[in-house]
């Protein structure tokens, strides 16, 4: 097992793409079965229903439940929905620590939100060079949001 997207991902997106929420299911349905993290966290985008409050919590408990077995990306995606207060309360601390521990994973929206929260000292002390050599390595991974940051800010991108 591991803590980053495999093939399941690639192949859920492309089901999912197309619409096919019962192919998404049955995909899914053996490796949640073993408790598989990376399909507990793909298993939460499944659309239930408009509003479905239920729903959401249980979106959420799948989640929390991907990141606590060592997902990275669902270890990130709980941080955000802290951030955003997303079905949980709102917590800048707690969210600012999942980015931490998945930035830390070298996942590059991670180091993105992290270097964000110590740029301005959001849930965590302000630590400007840090925030941006996390930004920094998030632009040169891809991430395009990290990239435009830096250049508001007249920062060297650094590719």
């Amino acid at each position: 097992m591991t803590d980053m997207p495999t093939q399941l991902t690639t192949d859920f997106d492309a089901v999912l793409d197309r619409g096919d929420i019962t192919e998404a299911r049955r995909l899914l349905a053996p490796h949640l079965a073993r408790g598989c993290a990376e399909a507990l966290f793909l298993s939460s985008s499944i659309p239930a229903g408009d509003g479905d409050a239920l729903a959401e919590a249980d979106s959420f408990a799948s989640i929390r439940q991907a990141a606590e077995k060592g997902y990275i990306p669902a270890t990130y995606a709980v941080g955000v929905r802290l951030l955003l207060g997303d079905a949980v309360e709102q917590d800048a601390t707690r969210a600012a620590a999942h980015f931490e521990l998945a930035s830390e994973a070298g996942y590059s929206p991670a180091m993105y939100e992290f270097g964000l929260a110590l740029f301005h000292g959001k849930g965590v002390a302000r630590d400007v060079p840090r925030a941006v050599y996390l930004i920094r390595a998030s632009a040169q991974a891809g991430n395009e949001y990290a990239r435009e940051f830096l250049l508001a800010y007249s920062l060297d991108v650094g590719t």
